[in-house]
């Protein structure tokens, strides 16, 4: 009889110890569950708030296509951001409609076998487009000088509007009254102007003149209010952990990629000036001065500029350039702040290429009331 009963007593003892043993294993299941649910619902959200407000930082530049996506890994999971075009812009007056989902997957589990804890969060938002005003094909705040009559110097937009143009003509060049080396604004009087009016006027001084530019010149070249894509030293090699200035071949490799690429070879009047000796495309950003050279330079968007531009041979600019704008951070302009232009100089006002340029300052703009979500999934 006794050993029956042993038996009987062990058969209980073991079916309770493994019963205690799937009570924990359960209650330590639902812990890392609830866990989980809520590290992917974080990771979720996080991922909408940078398609929203840093799609440069998740590698999805200038505005969405058709569709675009990326994932971002981390330990312990992944997050997929998806955005998908319900609606082309239309002009300027409407603009695209976009449906941004954000899923996350948590795969890290502490009970061996665990399912992954999955969400998903949903948006519609607009996509706003950077905008710019120009006021000339070629803005000088301290003056620009013109040899010959070489080459054209327009304001009459190049776009078509069938392509999108505006169908407009500004200024040819827009400039003080008085050069910062005491000449007229704009010196040249063989060169070739076409525009309404030919010659604008911005103000009596080239610190006038300055003030009238309608670009925050001081947040631009700190690069506090434009992220720029490549950041270069005057001779072109990247600082702060960014490529070289990007060259013919990630150009033609990139053909619809619009950088912003900043030059940082301030303070003023520093003496290290940037030359630009091939063509590109974008906005490009020069803390002080920059030199086009030879019959292998030029540019297809917007050029600023802190100091002077200095241009030698052949050169083509299609889209705005503004020249003199460290006059903004109260730099006090003298003779050789003023542009000096040489050659065959082709400076064309372009509203596509400027919108293009632009567009790398867009962002996805919210609808309120639209943030929609699902079940916690496992």
């Amino acid at each position: 009889m006794a050993l029956p009963m042993v038996i009987v007593v062990l058969l209980v003892l073991s079916a309770s110890l493994a019963g205690g043993f799937m009570l924990a294993r359960g209650e330590r299941a639902l812990d890392d569950a609830g866990k989980s649910a809520v590290l992917a619902q974080t990771y979720a959200e996080t991922g909408l708030q940078r398609v929203i407000s840093d799609r440069g930082g998740l590698g999805l530049t200038g505005m969405p296509g058709a569709s675009d996506s990326t994932r971002v890994t981390f330990s312990g999971g992944y997050y997929d951001v998806t955005t998908t075009r319900l609606r082309t812009a239309v002009g300027t007056t409407v603009p695209g409609l976009y449906f941004m989902r954000s899923h996350a997957v948590i795969t890290r589990t502490g009970v061996a076998g665990g399912p992954s804890a999955e969400f998903t969060v949903t948006r519609l938002a607009l996509w706003t487009s950077g905008t710019m005003t120009v006021q000339s094909a070629l803005t000088g705040v301290n003056g620009t000088n013109k040899a010959g009559a070489a080459g054209t110097i327009s304001g009459v937009d190049q776009c078509p509007v069938s392509s999108g143009g505006s169908g407009t003509t500004i200024a040819a060049v827009a400039v003080p009254t008085t050069a910062s080396d005491g000449g007229p604004g704009f010196d040249g009087s063989t060169a070739p102007l076409v525009g309404s009016p030919l010659v604008q006027t911005l103000a009596a001084t080239p610190t006038a003149a300055a003030a009238a530019v309608p670009i925050d010149w001081a947040n631009v070249s700190s690069g506090a209010s434009i992220t720029a894509d490549f950041t270069v030293n005057y001779q072109g090699n990247g600082i702060s952990g960014s490529p070289n200035f990007p060259n013919d071949a990630w150009f033609t490799a990139n053909p619809n990629t619009w950088p912003v690429i900043r030059v940082a070879n301030g303070p003023p009047n520093s003496g290290n000036e940037f030359v630009l000796g091939s063509f590109g495309r974008g906005i490009l950003i020069v803390q002080d001065d920059i030199r086009l050279n030879g019959n292998t330079s030029g540019w297809d968007g917007i050029i600023l500029i802190g100091g002077r531009l200095r241009t030698n041979g052949s050169n083509r600019v299609q889209g705005a350039t503004v020249s003199g704008l460290n006059t903004q951070l109260g730099f006090t302009p003298d003779a050789n702040d003023v542009n000096d232009m040489n050659g065959t100089k082709q400076f064309l006002y372009d509203s596509c290429n400027v919108k293009s340029a632009t567009s790398a300052m867009g962002k996805l703009r919210v609808y309120k009331s639209t943030w929609s979500t699902t079940y916690k999934t496992y």
